[in-house]
């Protein structure tokens, strides 16, 4: 059972932006490239993780959660609101 999905942008290096479904579940979030994906492109346990929101007026992703992984991986979530972006924060 999900605590929380949708489809969000997930940055990419270089500073491009994906569409991507993200599904929290049991303290996990999982990232697919699309609905038919069986297995994830992204696991990440967010136990012990730092989330800091950023507010980036002006740019073409207004708001942004970045996820920081106890080794020290960073993952990056676009939103287009600020309620969006804190409803993902709280999980």
């Amino acid at each position: 059972e999900a605590q929380l999905c949708g489809f969000l942008w997930r940055r990419r290096w270089l500073g491009q932006w994906a569409k991507q479904l993200f599904i929290v579940r049991e303290h996990v979030l999982l990232c697919f490239r699309c609905a038919a994906d069986l297995q994830p492109v992204l696991e990440l346990d967010l136990r012990g993780c730092r989330v800091t929101y950023k507010d980036k007026r002006g740019k073409k992703m207004p708001h942004a959660l970045k996820v920081t992984g106890t080794a020290g991986e960073v993952l990056v979530i676009g939103f287009q609101s600020r309620q969006q972006a804190e409803d993902w924060r709280k999980v």
